[in-house]
């Protein structure tokens, strides 16, 4: 099988997640040719992997924990334009690749390449319109953004949404597709814990503080930098783009290969409201806060759907002090977590391989 990945450079937790996808079909059959279409952080991600093809894409001037409508319309309202122009330069090399198939996670440009070449088109993506009709956080922009998902979704052949506590039920309107949450590595495919701690020069469980690529989480990292001292906690923080400012019990990482290793020896997991991030702590068995970014459809159906299993803030007042609240109910939220298969990956390639099959 040959496919084509088109997959969006807004932070890494995209790239990853596609990469888990990638390696569960190259598993299936290893001879399965892989070629990327990117930018910016998925570009510099899978160059060094498979071969890739740039392509331009969406872009976030946010560094608040809030999603502005006008501020992304007005940074990408040539998109259209551009993704067109991409798709008719990159066709002759695409079709050189031939591929079977073509997945992305909502970037355009693959399901417009489907069409100039006449192949199948897969989103892979979170934003369950379903799930939407029944989350009490609507706003205005909210549903601009559902609407503009819910018409991304009519141009492909199939849609595949993982959900975070489990599938519920394979398919609605036949093309759409539940399946269970996607993971890039098992608890168990890692060290055991006493010799992480080691390799990783831990002295004790830390709190880890996971902010993606954006700068959305930049405000957050900020925040608790300022008052990490009050706490007696060590924090790593991963992701977001701030300045790397000495603290005595803070450690900052912009990305790390290994961060899963960190995850697994954490007490508790402070983050946005990511699809990755959150399945991997529900995986890891990690009590979580989640800060999902305002007006922000993806990530506060994401935050919504485990109101009940994690702490979830739908703001940053009285950030310490929710801080503390987490901290004194790791337990307790541990609990919670209930019992999940995480073989999202694998149920996809079942369900193209059943696509390419008919």
């Amino acid at each position: 099988m040959r496919i084509l990945f088109a997959v969006t450079g807004v932070g890494y937790g995209d790239a990853t997640r596609e990469h888990a996808n990638i390696e569960a079909f190259l598993k299936k059959d290893p001879n399965t040719k892989i070629m990327v279409a990117g930018y910016d952080n998925s570009l510099k991600y899978f160059k060094p992997k498979f071969p890739t093809i740039e392509i331009r894409g969406y872009k976030f001037t946010e560094q608040t924990m809030k999603f502005s409508a006008m501020k992304f319309a007005l940074s990408n309202y040539p998109l259209p334009f551009k993704w067109t122009a991409d798709a008719i330069k990159l066709k002759k090399q695409v079709k050189e690749f031939n591929p079977d198939i073509i997945i992305s996670d909502f970037e355009p440009v693959g399901m417009i390449l489907s069409r100039l070449l006449k192949k199948k088109g897969v989103f892979v993506f979170a934003y369950d319109p379903q799930a939407y009709k029944i989350c009490p956080y609507k706003n205005p922009k909210t549903n601009l953004q559902a609407k503009y998902f819910n018409t991304l979704y009519k141009s492909a052949n199939a849609v595949i949404i993982p959900k975070l506590l489990g599938r519920k039920k394979e398919t609605y309107k036949k093309k759409y597709h539940y399946v269970n949450p996607i993971i890039r590595t098992k608890p168990s495919e890692l060290p055991p814990k006493d010799e992480l701690m080691e390799s990783l020069g831990l002295e004790r469980e830390p709190i880890m503080v996971m902010l993606g690529g954006s700068k959305f989480g930049n405000i957050l990292a900020n925040k608790i930098m300022h008052f990490a001292h009050l706490f007696n906690e060590d924090f790593i923080i991963f992701g977001s783009q701030i300045e790397k400012k000495y603290r005595k019990n803070v450690k900052y990482y912009p990305f790390k290969k290994n961060v899963l290793e960190y995850m697994k020896v954490s007490k508790g997991v402070i983050t946005l409201g990511g699809h990755l991030t959150l399945s991997e702590t529900l995986a890891f068995k990690k009590p979580a806060m989640i800060f999902p970014i305002a007006d922000h459809v993806e990530q506060i159906l994401n935050a919504y759907t485990l109101e009940g299993v994690s702490h979830v803030r739908y703001n940053l007042k009285d950030l310490r002090k929710h801080i503390k609240t987490f901290l004194r109910n790791l337990d307790p939220l541990k609990k919670r977590i209930p019992k999940i298969e995480f073989n999202g990956s694998e149920q996809i390639v079942d369900i193209v391989y059943n696509m390419l099959k008919k």
